[in-house]
């Protein structure tokens, strides 16, 4: 390998150590529209799910983990979750309040069931309070009801529930003071929608 080549390869990182906070920012993962989740293990990558904390845009992503192809959390998307309420009234995992599911908090939809939360007539959205809601669910759901396909990794029933409190707690927006991580309704659910079901293609 000449110089040249050398210094256009970035070297690769080591195992276990995880995105510098500084780094995520600079990768502008509170602006980017465009976001996906990032293990500190590139071979865990491939396999795992995680917190919003190493979340890192698309090209960041890629230049760290040039061989992975494909990523997918779930099976099932918000989406697919709908669907399902809808054809079976009656189907059992959605019946529950999201309180029993997600924690009770100060949101309205404490006392609603999961089935009315994915079902209402506003559609599957990705702002606003009712959006985070559903995105949370069909993520538990998934976990759950066993549709997750790669290893949940730190995603967990509780770390949800977690999200969710902090959420509501802080005026309907999601903050880790730690990591300087601040982000809106929309932005919160287009995680939630990435551990739901990304793809990347290299």
């Amino acid at each position: 390998m000449n110089e040249k080549n050398a210094a256009a390869t970035p070297p690769n990182p080591k195992p276990g150590v995880r995105l510098d906070r500084r780094a995520l920012l600079r990768a502008g993962a509170g602006a980017s529209p465009v976001l996906l989740t990032l293990v500190s293990n590139p071979v865990a990558a491939t396999s795992s799910c995680v917190v919003a904390s190493s979340f890192v845009s698309v090209a960041t992503f890629k230049s760290r983990n040039p061989s992975v192809t494909s990523v997918n959390c779930a099976t099932r998307r918000v989406e697919d979750w709908r669907s399902a309420c809808q054809a079976d009234s009656s189907l059992a995992c959605v019946q529950p309040l999201v309180s029993t599911c997600l924690g009770s908090t100060s949101s309205k939809y404490n006392g609603k069931t999961l089935r009315q939360v994915l079902c209402d007539g506003a559609g599957i959205l990705t702002d606003t309070e009712l959006g985070v809601a559903q995105h949370l669910i069909a993520l538990n759901l998934c976990m759950t009801q066993n549709y997750m396909r790669a290893a949940a990794g730190n995603v967990s029933t509780a770390y949800l529930k977690s999200i969710w409190q902090n959420y509501n707690s802080n005026g309907k927006r999601y903050k880790l003071p730690m990591s300087s991580i601040d982000w809106s309704s929309a932005q919160l659910i287009a995680w939630l929608r990435y551990q739901l079901n990304y793809s990347i293609i290299v």
